[in-house]
């Protein structure tokens, strides 16, 4: 009691005179984090979740082992399509069809027509460098992010012709970042040296789609997916608007699971054998996971001259929320040798990321529990996010024995503002360069592509985070990619 006695007198004189703030350093997901009482974690069998979503089979068995086990790509490293022939375009997919892994996530619609029974599979592999420069720390560094990933579908075509049939298992949020910079001093100086601000969240969405062909001209489409959620956050954690625990600063190693579900809803207009127009949209996702989160105070309580033990468990409990997207394409043969795509997306970000809410329950450490006047514990930081734009445009010619190359370009609008930047929610990547080939024969199709999301940077000045340690800070982002797929009708 004498120690939690101290440790309030310590923090009242700095926390009375300014107006400390909080800042949770989350990746663009939209997280919001929910710490519960200590028990029982709530377990997720993906084995379970994939086999009552998914019942293909061996193939089904071999995407869900082998996707769990890839890692993750840097956020903005799927933007841009997920087959080799859709990366090598620039993204384009809303008009495409013939292609089931690009109809199921980029227009349902696409699917209509297919003649024969179909297997896509494609693996990624990415590399991604930045740089990040704050108060202290000139020349901090995103270090390990390469990674590998595997995803696949099937379609069939249903007995009558009119109706088409798919299965997949994609990713549908994939980041993965690891930062190492000087942390600033906080409150009373209170700083952890160089440290990790890691973070990892996964999202591989099992998914079913149905497709249906309405006369030559029209086509829709529908998909209906479960998402499995994967989070992991290790970094120093800020509290801000608490006013109890405004500037104190822990180190948080936060890892939950959970599931959620969307859909997607699609329609292509084929008014000739050369053009193709498609429109397509996504619905919002909600993902509620549950895990651990523990940690340790031990600089802030150096730094107050706080001789207690520093460390903290709860339950915690993310709740991640993911935008609704729309899709608007075309796709024009213009020639022989010269077939041309073009599409512009929309990604809701400014309804989903607006604030980020923290909710603390029964936590585990006395002496914390004596400043904040209790076990639990309510935040929240500002986001603020925009609305994301993007103009896709690809090119593709047929060469000789039975080979195409491609090539395309892609610019996204920022929807980060400077005022809540941070290194672990730079998603500011703007333009993109594809190109690749692909070769076709009776039954098997193969296509390779890469991909370079040129250097981007974005400045800090003032910083709406409230502790002002991303004050005057710079993060600098580039990432490559190089995808193979597959496609065999049997």
């Amino acid at each position: 009691m004498k120690r939690a006695e101290s440790f309030h007198r310590s923090t009242s004189k700095f926390l009375q005179s300014r107006a400390w703030a909080w800042h949770f350093p989350s990746h663009a997901a939209g997280w919001s984090l929910s710490m519960q009482q200590k028990g029982p974690l709530r377990r997720f069998s993906s084995k379970n979740l994939y086999a009552q979503a998914l019942p293909f089979g061996l193939l089904s068995a071999f995407f869900v082992a082998t996707a769990l086990q890839g890692g993750a790509q840097t956020a903005g490293s799927l933007a841009n399509g997920l087959s080799a022939g859709a990366v090598s375009r620039g993204g384009t997919m809303a008009a495409e069809h013939g292609g089931v892994l690009d109809a199921i996530e980029g227009n349902p619609a696409g699917l209509a027509g297919l003649r024969d029974r179909t297997l896509d599979a494609t693996g990624v592999g990415v590399f991604a460098t930045g740089s990040f420069r704050n108060s202290v720390d000139p020349d901090g560094k995103l270090t390990g992010v390469a990674a590998a990933l595997p995803y696949g579908a099937v379609g069939v075509p249903l007995a009558n012709g009119r109706w088409t049939a798919a299965l997949a298992i994609t990713p549908d949020e994939l980041m993965r970042v690891n930062w190492r910079y000087l942390d600033p001093p906080g409150t009373a100086g209170a700083t952890y040296g160089l440290a990790t601000n890691r973070a990892q969240i996964i999202g591989i969405r099992p998914s079913a789609a149905l497709a249906w062909t309405m006369g030559s001209k029209w086509a829709a489409g529908a998909t209906v997916g479960l998402l499995v959620n994967w989070n992991t956050l290790e970094a120093p954690y800020i509290f801000q608007e608490n006013p109890k625990l405004a500037g104190l600063k822990v180190f948080l190693d936060l890892n939950t699971r959970g599931v959620g579900w969307n859909g997607s809803l699609g329609a292509q207009w084929r008014p000739s054998d050369r053009l193709s127009v498609g429109a397509a949209w996504k619905s919002m996702t909600f993902v509620q996971s549950f895990g651990t989160a523990t940690g340790t105070a031990v600089a802030q309580f150096a730094a107050l001259g706080i001789a207690a033990d520093p460390t903290f468990h709860y339950r915690a409990e993310v709740d991640n929320q993911l935008p609704q997207t729309a899709a608007l394409g075309a796709a024009w043969q213009v020639s022989k040798r010269i077939r041309w795509s073009i599409e512009g997306d929309w990604t809701n970000w400014g309804g989903a990321f607006k604030t980020l809410p923290v909710k603390l329950t029964q936590g585990t450490n006395a002496t914390i529990n004596s400043v904040a006047g209790g076990s639990s514990v309510t935040d929240g930081v500002p986001l603020h996010w925009r609305d994301q734009y993007v103009l896709r445009t690809g090119v593709e010619t047929p060469l000789k024995r039975g080979w195409v190359a491609r090539a395309g370009y892609s610019y996204m609008s920022d929807p980060v503002p400077s005022a809540t930047l941070t290194p672990l929610t730079a998603a500011i990547l703007r333009n993109t360069l594809g190109a690749g080939a692909g070769w076709g024969g009776e039954r098997w199709h193969w296509d390779a592509a890469y991909q370079a999301q040129l250097p981007a940077s974005q400045s800090v000045g003032h910083s709406a985070l409230l502790a002002g340690e991303y004050d005057n800070s710079r993060t600098r982002l580039m990432a490559q990619s190089v995808t193979v797929s597959a496609r065999f009708k049997f």
